[in-house]
């Protein structure tokens, strides 16, 4: 047998390369999946959280963004205005607002309003969830990595602490009874960005002296003075501080210290 003659035998035995078909449409689908960044505004009571809310509410800054406010928090005539009662039982109402914002208020730590939200998908491309003045922004930042379903939908983009100037080195301070850390403490520790605001009310002496406080706290958080809980969104919006291993592992740490 010559050469050309085993070459055509041995194509023959080749088999025949047959294209795999796949589903184009599922392919597009997996790749336009996106999740909706959730920021929780956190701070002790009278801190300006709400004003800050209310703030971002107003202001025209082309963004579609859902908040929820806190009915325990310091109150505004928005909030106010959103709370519905129907058979004896309060449930939230999403309010759209002139800018394109959404807004509802609750009374729970909002992980319910924020499973509700999800069905108006394409409404809004960011969540800001506020906490009472008391609560522990890590319980609530727990959730979702909890919660699978939630999980799915949305990412927790950071956490953002507002601070009085004028009464926050007094509630950093403050001893609780059976060695327990304080509310305040919590919230600056856990901050991915915390926000001195009122800081025309005191002086520069008093400023860096809560300022240095706070960093002994949180070593790790970025510092912005404000005032009247004035800020530009690109300071508290997309910070993506939890993209990385090192950002995980540094609030699993501070957890594990406080539940000890």
């Amino acid at each position: 047998m010559n050469t050309v003659e085993a070459e055509e035998e041995y194509a023959e035995d080749c088999p025949e390369l047959v294209p795999i078909e796949t589903n184009k449409q599922e392919e597009e689908n997996l790749d336009f999946i996106v999740k909706i960044p959730v920021t929780i505004i956190t701070g002790y009571l009278g801190a300006g959280k709400t004003t800050l809310l209310n703030y971002i509410l107003t202001e025209q800054h082309n963004r579609k963004i859902a908040v929820i406010l806190n009915e325990f928090g310091e109150g505004s005539a928005v909030e106010k205005s959103l709370s519905i009662s129907q058979g004896g039982e309060l449930y939230e109402e999403w309010l759209e607002l002139r800018n394109g914002c959404l807004c509802c208020s609750v009374k729970d730590n909002g992980l319910r309003a924020i499973e509700n939200l999800m069905q108006k998908k394409g409404k809004f491309d960011y969540i800001l969830l506020e906490t009472t003045g008391l609560a522990d922004p890590g319980a609530v930042a727990s959730m979702f990595w909890v919660d699978a379903e939630l999980g799915s939908d949305i990412y927790l983009d950071g956490i953002i602490t507002v601070v009085d100037s004028k009464y926050g080195l007094k509630h950093l301070t403050e001893e609780k009874p059976n060695g327990l850390v304080n509310e305040a403490t919590r919230q600056v520790a856990l901050a991915d960005m915390i926000l001195i605001n009122k800081t025309d009310l005191v002086s520069e002496e008093e400023l860096n002296k809560l300022a240095a406080t706070i960093r002994s706290i949180n070593g790790l958080g970025k510092i912005l003075e404000t005032q009247r809980s004035r800020v530009h969104l690109s300071n508290i919006l997309d910070l993506h501080a939890y993209d990385t291993l090192t950002g995980i592992r540094y609030v699993f740490n501070i957890l594990v210290i406080f539940l000890m």
